[in-house]
């Protein structure tokens, strides 16, 4: 393992990018190393490895860039138990890993649309409901088959986290939530119709980000139907 580790780390210094890594810093995106390797060239690292949980634990512990989005790439997902699921996603910093990790990983889980419904109702950790809601928008992209129950814990929380200003949800949130709406609305026409229908008071609100909301979804379906 350490000699793989060491060989990935030697691929990487070759892709390295000082003004991405440079730039996030700026940003307040802050590792112990970040090569600013590009997200197409670290998908062709990894894809020269097989999936080796051990491996990629090793990786996630590490506080480098690169190799936690390899980690979830490496990751078997048959492997990945539920605690396992729930003590990366606590330990999610930032939002491209929590993109990363949702894409590559919990979106691939057998029962991920289950594991979705609980990071809903975890207002704890910082990037639960947002890489919930990226879940539910591969899942409906993919036409996957979802429980009822599930698809109603989505669409109770989408709902609110985007039009809800008690619920105070953050930016990365509101766009997570606005995705999965879209791909749950594109499955149909009926349901493009039922999230018209409910955020249809939107366009007369005061708020511009609500209207925008609105705006946003009306366009989109009427891209597709």
């Amino acid at each position: 393992m350490e000699d793989k580790l060491r060989e990935i780390r030697n691929k990487l210094r070759l892709g390295m990018n000082g003004v991405i890594s440079a730039s996030m810093r700026e940003k307040g995106i802050v590792y112990k190393l970040n090569f600013g390797v590009s997200i197409p060239e670290i998908y062709k690292i990894a894809a020269g490895y097989e999936a080796d949980a051990t491996l990629a634990s090793a990786m996630w512990k590490e506080d480098v860039r690169e190799l936690k989005i390899m980690a979830t790439m490496l990751q078997p997902v048959n492997s990945f138990t539920h605690e396992q699921a729930e003590k990366w996603m606590s330990e999610i910093l930032y939002p491209e890993i929590a993109e990363q990790a949702a894409r590559n990983l919990y979106a691939k889980l057998p029962e991920a649309d289950e594991i979705a419904t609980h990071f809903l109702y975890n207002r704890k950790d910082i990037y639960a409901r947002a890489i919930a809601f990226l879940v539910f928008m591969y899942l409906f992209a993919a036409g996957s088959e979802i429980e009822n129950s599930h698809i109603d814990a989505f669409w109770v929380e989408s709902i609110r986290s985007l039009t809800s200003t008690s619920f105070a949800a953050g930016w990365f949130e509101k766009q997570a939530a606005l995705k999965a709406l879209k791909c749950y609305g594109r499955q149909s026409e009926e349901q493009a119709r039922k999230v018209l229908l409910e955020l249809a008071y939107l366009k007369e609100s005061d708020v511009p980000e609500l209207q925008e909301i609105y705006n946003d979804l009306k366009f989109e379906f009427e891209y597709y139907f």
